[in-house]
């Protein structure tokens, strides 16, 4: 789901590293990124629960890649 070796400390390049692998929209990209800047929290609801799924498991690839460095 993540390109190999991508690691950040930044939801946005997640969302964006996951647009570019074809599994969100920018669209879809958009209102999550809104709804994070509105709310300060990470909001799924506004994306089918196969998309908030993926954006779940990429978080958690994500958090885990970090915490390994």
């Amino acid at each position: 789901m993540l390109r190999d070796g991508v690691k950040s400390d930044k939801y946005i390049a997640i969302l964006g590293n996951l647009k570019e692998g074809g599994f969100l929209t920018s669209e879809e990209v958009n209102v999550l990124i809104s709804g994070y800047i509105s709310k300060h929290i990470i909001v799924l609801d506004s994306i089918s629960d196969e998309k908030a799924r993926i954006v779940s498991e990429a978080l958690i690839d994500n958090y885990n890649r970090l915490k390994s460095k």
